[in-house]
C-alpha cells in the first residue's frame, strides 16, 4: 500500500526534511553529462578540503589495501574508477549530513550502529562474490534506511511511538509503519533518494531492499546483497537469537550458496572490518561488539536448536559430540578456536608461577591478505589449513595449537620456560617457510610467500595481573617483529629480567 499522498506532501515540503548538500549535487550533475571531465570532478571534490581528505585517507586505507600511495583526488579517480570515487564522495557529503538528522528522542547510535553493519557485510560479500560495483553496494546499504531518519525528522514524536512499538526489533518496523502512517520507511527513502538523483542502484536498493526478489533480473543479485548485510547485522546485534541465526545461514545458503562456515567466517570478517569503515566514515555508533563473542553467541543459538532436534538417545549423545567439537574447534582449520583459547589461558593463568611458567606464542601471518586479494580466498583458506598443520606438527607434544583469528595463530604451552618458547617460535618460523615453498595456490600454481612475524611472552607470577596482559605481550612480539621487517621473532621481556 502506498504512502498516503497527504502524508508524502507533508514530508516532502517540510524543511526539516534531510537534503543533498550542495557538493554531492555539484557531483552527481558531473558524472551524469555525456563527457564525464575528470579533472573538473576532481577539482570539484578537491574544493571541499574535509571531503577530500576523508577520500584519501579511505583510498589509502585497508577498505581498499592498494599498494602504493594515492596522492590526490584526480589520481584517485584513474586507480579506482571515477564510478568508485563518484560513490564515495556521495557517500561522505551525505553521511555528514545524515548524521545530524533525526527527531529529538532519535537514538541516532543504534541506526548508524545498524547501518554500519549492513554497509561492512555487503562490502565484504561483494568481494566474496567479485562483485565489480562494491562501492555502489557499500553505500546503498549504508543509506538503505534513510527513510526512517525522514520519517523521525519531521514526525518526531509521533514516529517515536512506531518506533518504541517496535521494541527494538527493526523486522516489525515496516509493518507497524504501514499500519500507522499508510506506508514504510522504504517507499518514503525511495522517493528521497530519487529526489535527490542518486545513482538507480542506491535508489532501489532503498525502496526494495527488505522485499529484495522484487527486484528487476539486472538488479537482483545487488539488491540481495544489500539485503543480506541487514540479515548479517541482525545476527550481530542478536546473536542469542536462533531463528535469525538460522534465516542468516539459511539465506546466505540459498541466494549465495554460502555454506555455514563461509557464513560463520563472512561474520567474522565483517565484525572486524566495521571498526575501520567506523573510523573512516565518523559514524556515531558507540563501542562496537567483540566479534569473537558475538560468534560464541551465535553458536551457543545453534547448539540449542540443534540439541532441540535431537530425537533420541543415540542422536542427542552424538550431537553433544559434534557441538562440543564445533564449540572449540575452528571451522576451517580445525584448531582449536578462540572461545576455546580463552577458556585454556584462565584455566592455566591461575595455575602458573616460578615452577610453572606460562608461555604464549603468538604468530601473525605476512602477506597473507594479498593472498586472498589476489587468488581469492580458497586459496587463502589452503593457505590456513597449511599453516595449522604445521604449527600443530611442530608444537606437538609441547603445547596446544590455536586460531586466534582471521591470520593469527597461537601456542600456549604451561611448564615451557621463555628461552624455551623462544626457540620453539624460530622453529616455527623456519617451518613455516618450508610450508609455504611447498605450497602451491592460484591458476599459475606459484608459491603464496606467506611468512610469519611471531611474538613470545611468558608469566612466572610476576608482572603480568590479568591473562590478557599476557596475550598483549606476546602480541606487542608480533608486532616488533612486523616493523622490524617481518619474518622474525622477538621476544617481550620484562624490564625487571
Amino acid at each position: 500500500m502506498p504512502v498516503d499522498a497527504q502524508l508524502m506532501d507533508r514530508l516532502f515540503s517540510s524543511p526539516q526534511l534531510p537534503s543533498m548538500p550542495a557538493v554531492a549535487m555539484q557531483i552527481i550533475d558531473l558524472v551524469q553529462q555525456d563527457e564525464a571531465n575528470v579533472d573538473k570532478i576532481a577539482e570539484t571534490v578537491s574544493l571541499d578540503p574535509a571531503l577530500s581528505t576523508k577520500m584519501l585517507k579511505t583510498v589509502n586505507s585497508s577498505f581498499y589495501g592498494l599498494p602504493k600511495t594515492v596522492g590526490s583526488v584526480h589520481q584517485a579517480i584513474v586507480v579506482l574508477g571515477l564510478n568508485s570515487v563518484k560513490t564515495l564522495a556521495l557517500g561522505f557529503s551525505l553521511v555528514g549530513k545524515l548524521t545530524q538528522s533525526g527527531g529529538e528522542g532519535f537514538d541516532q547510535i543504534a541506526f548508524w550502529r545498524r547501518s554500519l553493519y549492513c554497509a561492512t557485510a555487503a562490502k565484504v560479500l561483494c568481494e566474496k562474490l567479485n562483485i565489480v560495483q562494491a562501492e555502489e553496494v557499500f553505500m546503498a546499504s549504508l543509506l538503505q534506511d534513510v527513510g526512517v531518519l525522514a520519517f523521525s525528522q519531521v514526525l518526531d514524536d509521533e514516529y517515536s511511538e512506531i518506533l518504541n512499538a517496535t521494541e527494538g526489533d527493526h523486522r516489525k518496523l515496516s509493518a507497524i509503519e504501514r499500519e500507522k502512517l499508510g506506508g514504510d520507511h522504504t517507499e518514503i527513502g525511495g522517493a528521497l533518494t530519487e529526489s535527490w538523483g542518486l545513482p538507480p542502484l542506491l535508489v532501489e536498493a532503498t525502496r526494495l531492499h527488505e522485499p529484495a526478489d522484487e527486484a528487476e533480473d539486472s538488479m537482483l543479485q545487488l539488491i540481495r546483497v544489500v539485503n543480506a548485510g541487514a540479515f548479517v547485522a541482525e545476527v550481530i546485534e542478536h546473536p542469542e537469537d536462533q531463528e535469525r541465526v538460522n534465516s542468516y545461514r539459511e539465506r546466505f545458503a540459498n541466494w549465495f550458496d554460502i555454506e555455514q562456515a563461509e557464513a560463520d567466517e563472512l561474520l567474522e570478517t565483517t565484525c572486524r572490518n566495521a571498526k575501520e569503515t567506523q573510523r573512516l566514515f565518523e559514524l556515531p555508533t558507540g563501542d562496537l561488539i567483540n566479534p569473537d563473542e558475538i560468534l560464541a553467541r551465535a553458536n551457543q543459538a545453534l547448539e540449542q536448536i540443534s540439541l532441540q532436534n535431537a530425537r533420541t538417545t543415540g542422536e542427542l549423545q552424538q550431537a553433544n559430540k559434534e557441538l562440543e567439537k564445533k564449540a572449540t574447534r575452528d571451522a576451517v582449520t580445525g584448531l582449536f578456536n578462540r572461545r576455546h583459547f580463552d577458556e585454556k589461558l584462565d584455566e592455566n593463568f591461575l595455575a602458573a608461577g616460578p615452577d610453572k611458567p606460562l608461555s604464549l606464542v603468538f604468530i601473525d601471518l605476512d602477506h597473507f591478505k594479498a593472498v586472498n586479494d589476489t587468488y581469492g580466498h580458497d586459496a587463502g583458506d589452503a593457505v590456513l589449513v597449511a599453516i595449522a598443520e604445521t604449527v600443530t606438527q611442530t608444537v606437538e607434544g609441547k603445547g596446544d595449537a590455536f586460531r586466534y583469528g582471521g591470520d593469527e595463530f597461537l601456542m600456549l604451552s604451561t611448564g615451557m620456560s621463555r628461552n624455551d618458547a623462544a626457540v620453539l617460535a624460530e622453529q616455527l618460523r623456519v617451518n613455516i617457510i618450508n610450508a609455504m615453498s611447498k605450497l602451491t595456490i592460484g591458476e599459475e600454481g606459484v608459491n603464496p610467500g606467506v611468512t610469519g612475524s611471531i611474538g613470545v611472552a611468558t608469566y612466572d607470577g610476576t608482572l603480568f595481573k590479568r591473562p590478557e596482559q599476557l596475550v598483549k605481550a606476546a602480541d606487542k612480539g608480533a608486532y616488533a617483529a612486523k616493523t622490524s621487517g617481518r619474518n622474525a621473532v622477538r621476544v617481550f621481556v620484562p624490564k625487571a629480567a
